[in-house]
């Protein structure tokens, strides 16, 4: 008797052990799951956020820095820093909108590019804000990143206004306003018949307009073939010197472009007057692109105008090496001359090599 009270204590033993163990096994489970889903919902937050950011939050940037050499009477090599960019972009209402701020921290820190634009059609859309003057094909379809030389050419350093020596504006090529621009007649994914049309304060870069006057820009694009592109454009402006003085300086230029997979052909002519000092600019360049990563090109260019501000002319070649996306070297070599130079810096040679990180 006493024998089967013990067989009896035992298995409700057991059953009582196998009970709780389930118990355990049971919550160990739901834990787990409960535990799996808060990551599953971590990881969804996740994937929302970085869709958001690919979208609306897009941050770029670039550094450039060289040596430069220059041999004349007084010859001089130095290390410099030229471009130490970041940008903030993206877009949003189904890529009806979008915006770009571009801010430059080589020397003294300034905001380059801060605007929206609406674009509703093809045809017209809308843009405000600081950005590229619409003036010439150089000044705001070529980059810096995408630039085939170290140096500008004289036409958009001195009539694009990223030099102040005629007109006393140093802005990057870039101004304060409104432009409207778009394309008609759609072929092989290309508008042949493109246009701007904007208004502008015409004092710079992070500057209130300190006139009553407005710069006015007006080019036209037409892109009869793949590839091939002929402009011409018109900038009416207005520039105050002092408290009472106002410079009128209207300007105008013509161009063509033939980009294809391996060459590159590019020429401009540009005429300002500077408060009755008719100033002259020209280049042509050419190029060819190999297999990635290596690309060659020589230009030549000069810059005249009737009061001997400036008066030279020069050539430049020059190798662009881009082994990765990240990456950009090149090096030039150029000779300038100078007609109304002292005699010993008349003929300068010089070379510079730039290395651009992309990020």
């Amino acid at each position: 008797m006493k024998f089967k009270y013990l067989l009896l204590a035992a298995a409700m033993f057991t059953c009582t052990t196998s009970a709780m163990a389930q118990n355990d096994t049971d919550s160990e489970v739901a834990a787990l799951k409960e535990r799996v889903a808060e990551l599953e919902t971590k990881e969804q937050k996740s994937s929302k956020f970085k869709a958001f950011a690919d979208k609306h939050l897009n941050l770029s940037g670039y550094l450039q820095a060289g040596v430069q050499w220059t041999e004349n009477a007084d010859p001089s090599t130095t290390f410099y820093i030229r471009r130490a960019r970041v940008s903030l972009s993206g877009n949003f209402l189904k890529e009806k909108f979008d915006y770009r701020l571009q801010v430059d921290m080589a020397g003294s820190p300034k905001i380059c590019d801060l605007y929206i634009r609406y674009k509703p059609l093809n045809a017209l859309n809308v843009q405000l804000g600081q950005f590229k003057l619409p003036f010439s094909l150089e000044n705001e379809l070529y980059g810096p990143t995408k630039f085939e030389f170290i140096e500008y050419s004289y036409l958009t350093t001195y009539i694009t206004r990223n030099n102040a020596k005629y007109d006393g504006i140093s802005a990057t090529g870039r101004d304060m306003g409104l432009q409207l621009y778009g394309g008609f007649i759609q072929k092989d994914g290309f508008s042949i018949i493109n246009y701007n049309v904007g208004v502008f304060n015409g004092s710079g870069i992070n500057n209130k307009d300190n006139n009553s006057s407005k710069d006015v820009i007006a080019r036209l694009i037409i892109k009869p073939i793949k590839g091939l592109s002929i402009s011409g454009s018109y900038m009416y402006a207005e520039t105050k010197f002092g408290d009472d003085n106002y410079m009128k300086s209207p300007r105008w230029s013509v161009g063509a472009i033939y980009d294809v997979r391996h060459w590159i052909a590019r020429s401009e002519f540009a005429q300002a007057n500077f408060g009755g000092n008719t100033t002259n600019a020209f280049y042509a360049l050419a190029g060819y692109h190999f297999e990635r990563p290596w690309s060659v090109v020589a230009r030549y260019e000069f810059i005249n105008d009737e009061l001997d501000v400036l008066n030279e002319d020069r050539i430049t070649l020059g190798a662009v090496y881009k082994p990765f996306k990240f990456l950009r070297l090149q090096l030039n070599l150029s000779y300038t001359m100078n007609d109304i130079a002292p005699e010993a810096y008349r003929n300068t040679m010089g070379a510079n090599l730039m290395v651009s990180a992309i990020f």
